[in-house]
């Protein structure tokens, strides 16, 4: 069995041997690099530092450190970048079997409903590229101990076959939600949907990291280019809920999480998590959580 793990050099880069359909991971630090053939296979590209540039058809992703692009099998692809400072980055290949087997023994687990979305999905313009934050994926930990493993020079030890097996598992779970998400929004023309989902994921994105600053809903519909209506409509259709509930819900796990802690005092809480007043957030919290602020506090 050969290795699962290549280091792509300046002296190798462009001799390096990439078998079609194969689990294997690539690391890279180069100064410049271009491709036309970027999404060779499926593959999760992450880079560790720096940027990346990927071009499919007239859209192009600025991949940036810390962030992934899962990428289906296309032709004529571009990848790209030129720095005076070395671009890290990882680029995983898994074989189509592997996503199989995996899809496979996930559906027939319970708990695991999915549709029969797999034939096609991760061949087809339906899937959905997006850059997206490693940090809120479920792989997150798996790409940190990644990196640790390249860092100490211990990768070969590192990956194996139940390594690839994991990662597919948690790169399915993960596109489902982007799936039944697609799938949501009523648009009839594919692109449409992946167009209005990629702004979705950015309005989502930015809720994520200010929903305590967070006013009014058009704050957001205006960072991703929607009118507040479309946002609005276009949120529950890709999410089940909508915008104003899943802020609330952020205020609220934030607020339970803060209680749990112990050191403010309910009061305080509910002005930090930017409720308006003491009843409204105890109405809210115990809504969401079937107990009052109180009862949670005493029970820690």
């Amino acid at each position: 069995m050969g290795s699962y793990f290549h280091t792509i050099t300046e002296e190798n880069k462009l001799t390096l041997n990439k078998p079609l359909d194969k689990d294997v991971v690539y690391y890279s630090e180069l100064n410049e690099w271009h491709t036309a053939n970027a999404f060779r296979s499926f593959s999760l590209k992450y880079v560790v530092d720096r940027c990346i540039y990927y071009k499919v058809g007239n859209k192009e992703h600025a991949v940036n450190k810390g962030n992934f692009l899962l990428a289906c099998k296309q032709p004529f692809v571009h990848a790209y970048f030129d720095s005076p400072q070395p671009v890290k980055s990882i680029c995983i290949d898994i074989c189509p079997a592997t996503v199989a087997e995996a899809f496979s023994v996930l559906s027939a687990r319970r708990g695991h409903n999915f549709d029969n979305y797999l034939s096609g999905y991760f061949k087809t313009p339906e899937f959905f590229e997006a850059v997206c934050p490693a940090y809120h994926s479920p792989f997150s930990q798996k790409l940190d101990a990644l990196v640790a493993a390249i860092a100490k020079e211990e990768a070969d030890d590192h990956i194996n076959r139940e390594w690839f097996l994991d990662l597919v598992e948690k790169i399915i779970i993960h596109e489902y939600g982007n799936y039944l998400s697609l799938k949501g929004i009523r648009s009839l023309k594919p692109q449409t949907r992946k167009e209005i989902l990629c702004r979705l994921k950015t309005a989502k994105q930015y809720m994520d990291d200010t929903f305590l600053d967070i006013e009014e809903i058009n704050q957001v519909a205006s960072c991703c280019n929607m009118s507040e209506f479309h946002f609005f409509r276009s949120f529950k259709q890709a999410f089940g809920t909508s915008p104003y509930q899943y802020l609330l819900s952020k205020r609220l796990e934030l607020a339970k999480e803060l209680i749990a802690r112990g050191n403010m005092s309910i009061t305080h809480i509910a002005a930090h998590c930017n409720f308006t007043d003491i009843f409204t957030f105890s109405k809210a919290f115990k809504r969401k959580f079937k107990i009052s602020p109180s009862s949670f506090h005493s029970g820690n």
